[in-house]
């Protein structure tokens, strides 16, 4: 959604704001603030009770998204994110992701595992009313590009079959207003870890959030926030 024009984080920011209102509501509202310094120190004395990392940056994010942070970092019982809340668990444990979370792509790339079983294998995606709007049989791989563009705050439903076989999990797409949010917030937060993860994981898409939190465990081995996010996500993946 990023239009060739756009050179700079700032005039990404300025757009997102015009159209936060109406599209996302407060939810979307980006201040057009300098940013603070991104994470540096794995203690700080600013930050809420409980939370031993620096949280400085988060003070540049709209309320909705700085309040649902915080929350992450202090609560010791994960709930799924509203955006994704109401998706099914997978059916079996060899379908890998996008499995029960949002994704960025309106052309995502589905895994699954190998112990499911031996190729060839057939895949099948199905929107939330049922109908088959692309498939693919005889694939030699554990993944596949979804060829037919899906659209953008959809749900679908995605399936694998090998021998007889089959096990499915569901995703959605983020709408616009959550994809010009997103590409807003790497273009401000790229280097931080903790805030992008922490926004991924509001929005749904917790394989990009675990990936964050799991580099952010690395950078801050003693930090017992950065281990409770990254089990908390951990758990509403393998839910």
């Amino acid at each position: 959604m990023q239009a060739k024009g756009f050179r700079s984080p700032e005039v990404i920011l300025m757009v997102v704001a015009g159209v936060a209102v109406a599209i996302l509501g407060p939810y979307a509202l980006y201040q057009l603030s300098p940013h603070a310094p991104r994470v540096s120190t794995a203690e700080t004395k600013s930050g809420p009770p409980g939370i031993d990392l620096d949280v400085t940056e988060l003070d540049t994010l709209p309320d909705a998204l700085r309040e649902g942070a915080t929350l992450l970092m202090t609560t010791e019982t994960p709930e799924p994110p509203e955006a994704i809340a109401n998706l099914a668990v997978a059916s079996g444990e060899n379908v890998l992701r996008p499995v029960s979370e949002a994704v960025e792509e309106t052309q995502p790339v589905l895994y699954w595992s190998a112990a499911f079983g031996e190729p060839p294998y057939a895949v099948s995606i199905t929107e939330e009313h049922g109908q088959v709007i692309a498939r693919a049989q005889g694939i030699q791989n554990t993944s596949w590009m979804v060829l037919t563009p899906l659209h953008r705050g959809g749900q679908y439903t995605w399936q694998v079959n090998s021998a007889g076989a089959t096990e499915q999990a569901s995703f959605r797409v983020l709408d616009d207003g959550q994809e010009m949010l997103w590409r807003a917030m790497l273009a401000a937060h790229k280097d931080s870890h903790l805030i992008i993860g922490l926004v991924a994981q509001q929005l749904g898409m917790l394989a990009i959030a675990e990936r964050e939190y799991t580099a952010l465990t690395k950078a801050f081995p003693d930090s017992n926030t950065a281990a409770l996010l990254l089990n908390n996500v951990g758990e509403l993946r393998n839910r």
